[in-house]
């Protein structure tokens, strides 16, 4: 071989050997690149999971407030039936009672005036003789 052939070999090799490198840093960059796309792609993957996990607690907070408010109206409504009922009893049984005061109040009321009544009779009667 020739030195001339010598020079283009080597320089063909180092053509080659530049040719290798610039296509793995090309490769590299490629895959740094890939990587990158692939890691903002599975961050955006888990940033749209958690904006549908969070939306699916706001809704279960929702529902879960909707039947506390919902128990919350229904004991109140049930409070108020059963203090109604309680009145009613309390006022039935004050009406009872009070009939019963106006009733031995009255039985009372004609003893006395029976009694005065006799009492008159026998005044008169003897005042008569």
């Amino acid at each position: 071989m020739s030195d001339i052939e010598q020079v283009f070999i080597v320089q063909e090799e180092e053509g080659e050997q530049k040719a290798k490198k610039l296509p793995k840093k090309v490769e590299q960059a490629t895959g740094a690149l890939d990587e990158t796309q692939q890691r903002a792609m599975a961050a955006y993957a888990a940033y749209i999971e958690a904006e549908r996990q969070l939306e699916g607690a706001y809704k279960d907070q929702e529902k879960q407030a909707e039947k506390d408010y919902e128990k919350a109206i229904e004991q109140a409504r049930k409070a108020c039936e059963e203090s109604v009922a309680q009145s009613r009893r309390i006022y039935e049984e004050d009406i009872d009672r009070a009939l019963m005061t106006r009733d031995e109040a009255e039985r009372k009321a004609r003893e006395v005036r029976n009694e005065a009544m006799e009492q008159t009779w026998v005044v008169f009667t003897k005042a008569r003789r």
